[in-house]
């Protein structure tokens, strides 16, 4: 029976804090709760991204929104589940805008803390935008 309840007590603080980790990492990105939405620029060629992501640009994109986070202070593994949103399961698409015109790709893609749209310019800048679940 005890090894039942410290298993539970086990889960429920990992779970607390997973919980406490994504809040903390909000927090960084909205000024404190103070903005509902803000916008990033990265430039791709001063990021490390170890995979070549050419011809899978939701890929890149979630690398793009990793590398976005750990720039501003979050722990990009612990703190974002890009499966999950707070009402069920996420979505995401990537997709030309003009039809044949790949520099117009643009991806948009859900959370549990929110959702985000990436674009690309022809140069090396990605720029993200977020907005945070009300």
């Amino acid at each position: 029976m005890k090894y039942i309840l410290l298993a539970s007590l086990l889960i429920s603080s990992s779970v607390f804090a997973y919980t406490k980790t994504t809040l903390n990492c909000i927090k960084k990105l909205t000024y404190d709760l103070n903005v509902d939405s803000r916008a990033f620029k990265i430039n791709t060629d001063e990021v490390d991204v170890d995979i070549d992501f050419e011809g899978r640009p939701l890929d890149e994109a979630i690398a793009i929104i990793r590398t976005t986070l750990e720039l501003n202070g979050c722990n990009s593994h612990n703190t974002i589940n890009f499966s999950k949103t707070p009402s069920g399961r996420a979505k995401s698409r990537c997709v030309e805008l003009v039809p044949g015109q790949d520099y117009s790709m643009s991806c948009y893609i859900e959370s549990n803390m929110g959702f985000f749209f990436v674009t690309k310019d022809l140069q090396t800048d990605a720029f993200v935008v977020y907005s945070r679940w009300d």
